[in-house]
């Protein structure tokens, strides 16, 4: 009985309710003292539980005197109640969906391999509306020029930090790592990192190591691509601060120190 009762309460009955309901299965046409009686449901109660129970149209009041109730029949109990249910679903369905905003998620895509991290690389600088940040080192510089120059013949900002000597026009805005500085970067990283924002909203961060396969991420996840040109902005900063001091004063400021040569450098003693 228990466990019954238990299955009613999960289709919106309560436990006085359910045996009300499974009382009348087994004696119909009964009134309310009797009701109470074969239930266990107090008599100053069971009234209110009847009432429930004919609005719900689970159980019918006869004309009688006093008042009887017969319960509805199970199968037809059971299918009305399956057609409440599916028809608030599909209230709740329709109407939850045209107020749902979709979660964005932002997936991080992995590229591998040289020629398809240059490929997408390219694509992401050909596909630009407003502007694109580039850090990139000379080894790759031949292969992203020509989409360089075409990002800027289609009037897109672009904004590049190049670690070479040879300075270029085909880069737009740009700052440079010197090759004595570059140096520097790549044995602190052990790679030469290189990113390519497009638009504040995407950025890809590869990875190129000699002898190794290169690796690359793709993602619109906002706070990487914050990250990333947080990153560029900084080495931006550091060559205009380096070429104003000149590189044996600002040098100055970290050799001799341990801590600094170890944040500078990735150098321990």
């Amino acid at each position: 009985m228990e466990h019954l009762i238990e299955k009613f309460e999960a289709i919106g009955f309560s436990t006085n309710e359910a045996k009300v309901y499974m009382t009348l299965l087994k004696e119909s046409a009964i009134n309310g003292y009797e009701i109470s009686k074969k239930s266990g449901v107090p008599r100053s109660m069971v009234y209110a539980v009847i009432s429930k129970l004919v609005a719900k149209e689970a159980i019918i009041e006869l004309r009688t005197e006093p008042p009887t109730y017969i319960p509805v029949p199970v199968k037809e109990l059971m299918m009305s109640r399956k057609k409440q249910a599916e028809e608030t679903f599909n209230v709740l369905e329709t109407e939850l969906q045209a107020i749902e905003k979709p979660a964005a998620v932002n997936v991080i895509k992995h590229i591998e391999g040289r020629k398809q991290i240059i490929h997408s690389i390219e694509k992401l600088m050909r596909t630009a509306n407003k502007e694109v940040w580039l850090s990139a080192w000379e080894m790759e510089l031949e292969e992203l020029r020509s989409s360089a120059v075409e990002v800027q013949e289609n009037g897109i900002t672009m904004y590049s930090l190049l670690f070479t000597n040879q300075e270029t026009a085909s880069f737009g805005h740009t700052f440079y790592h010197r090759r004595d500085t570059s140096s520097i970067e790549q044995h602190r990283m052990g790679q030469r990192l290189t990113i390519v924002i497009q638009d504040n909203q995407e950025v890809l961060i590869a990875g190129f190591i000699d002898g190794q396969i290169p690796q690359a991420i793709q993602t619109t996840e906002p706070m990487l691509v914050l990250l990333a040109k947080e990153y560029i902005r900084h080495d931006m900063m550091m060559k205009i601060v380096s070429e104003k001091l000149g590189n044996d004063t600002l040098n100055s400021f970290w050799q001799g120190d341990d801590l600094l040569t170890y944040i500078v450098q990735n150098l321990k003693k």
